[in-house]
């Protein structure tokens, strides 16, 4: 069995995040290199479980979550809410199984705006206040993470190195606007955009790998989430 290169990469050069593994066969794959699972559907959070990944490291983050999907994976991950529907009907799915004094905790996917080209799937900040009103009336759920969202095709160096800072700030924000608690911060296609940098642009990867390292340092004197990638 072969580890993912990106997983294998990013620990040797930037161990202060974790990948998280998404595959359409885990099977084929060796996991122990990776934090948790991205689950793009039932049947992947489902074999997560199955392989010993506890609910807590298998992100349920695929859009268009039905009412079935939800009732069929609660308890065996940890959602990840892509719009204020989705986070309605998470909310719904948990009531009547949450234990009294217990929360559901899920995930918000995020967009950062300056990364914004109009196709990310995810929340805008700005639409954030709004948000806020809207999870005080939801009783059953808890926002817990984040999965920050943008187009970051062609970015490398420096601009790559600023991109993790941008979404490291803007997590920051969210638990103030929200507010909510920050365990993990998820960059999406982190993993993927720092390979192609150290294969495409290997003259600017220190650059990269130098603000990469600066926002960990500054997360473990401050912030403390658990910095994931995919």
């Amino acid at each position: 069995m072969k580890c993912d290169i990106a997983s294998v990469w990013t620990a040797e050069n930037i161990p202060e995040y974790h990948c998280l593994f998404s595959s359409d066969d885990l099977g084929t794959q060796e996991t122990a290199a990776y934090y948790g699972i991205n689950a793009e559907s039932c049947a992947q959070a489902e074999h997560g479980a199955a392989l010993g990944f506890a609910a807590a490291r298998i992100f349920f983050s695929a859009p268009g979550k039905t009412a079935e999907d939800l009732l069929r994976t609660i308890g065996k991950c940890r959602f990840v809410a892509n719009d204020r529907e989705e986070l309605c009907r998470i909310n719904q799915a948990a009531l009547p199984r949450v234990k009294p004094g217990t929360l559901e905790y899920i995930g918000l996917r995020v967009i950062s705006e300056a990364y914004d080209r109009g196709a990310q799937i995810g929340i805008a900040e700005r639409d954030l206040p709004a948000l806020a009103q809207t999870v005080k009336t939801l009783p059953a759920i808890s926002i817990g993470g984040c999965f920050v969202q943008g187009n970051i095709g062609g970015l490398h160096g420096k601009a790559l190195g600023r991109y993790f800072r941008t979404c490291y700030e803007l997590t920051k924000r969210v638990t103030v606007i929200l507010p909510c608690g920050m365990p993990y911060l998820c960059i999406v296609g982190g993993a993927a955009a720092a390979l192609k940098n150290a294969q495409e642009h290997p003259e600017t990867l220190e650059d990269f790998l130098r603000e990469a390292r600066i926002v960990a340092a500054q997360n473990e004197t401050a912030f403390y989430a658990r910095l994931l990638l995919t």
